[in-house]
């Protein structure tokens, strides 16, 4: 007799497994582009190895008023709401993979690097609105909390790209058999 095909839950349809992802990459590319536009270089937010007060404050006096108030109320609400977007989806892809069968720690090592990410990602939003409110004080402890946070997100965002991928495949690889 030949085995069935795996039950689907409908409750996270196999869709999601692509779409999902794709989302949080669409809207991450349209906050970076909308970034450009508005000409606000997003300097502390993809700096790989942090950065310092020194660094902020050149940065902010660069911008002026006109590319701070920018940056506060424009882009960095954006930014938070990919970086919720994200952690959702990561936590979706956990649950989606769970109740397909795959146990829960290979479910967390695909949905958890969005997920964390996404909540280390609005942390440092947090701390980087900060900086900006009180601008130009700049307070050494803010900046070591947002620049810790960068760099967390940043590998857990490119983790979370990793487990995306993989998670699609283990959702789909029963429909290959």
């Amino acid at each position: 007799m030949d085995d069935l095909a795996p039950f689907y839950p409908t409750l996270i349809p196999l869709a999601f497994f692509f779409w999902g992802p794709a989302l949080v990459m669409l809207l991450f590319w349209l906050v970076g582009l909308w970034a450009r536009r508005l000409g606000v270089a997003r300097a502390l937010e993809s700096d790989w190895d942090g950065f310092s007060k020194d660094d902020v404050e050149k940065l902010f006096a660069a911008y002026g008023e006109r590319l701070r108030a920018a940056y506060r109320y424009k882009l960095l609400p954006a930014d938070a709401a990919v970086a919720l977007t994200y952690a959702i989806v990561g936590g979706v892809l956990i649950a989606g993979l769970s109740m397909r069968g795959y146990p829960w720690w290979v479910a967390a090592l695909c949905g958890g690097g969005w997920l964390f990410g996404g909540l280390c990602d609005i942390a440092e939003n947090l701390a980087v609105a900060r900086l900006l409110d009180r601008y130009p004080r700049v307070e050494e402890g803010t900046v070591a909390f947002a620049s810790g946070f960068t760099r967390i997100k940043l590998v857990l965002f490119a983790l979370g790209v990793v487990g995306a991928i993989v998670a699609a495949y283990l959702a789909f690889k029963p429909l290959a058999v």
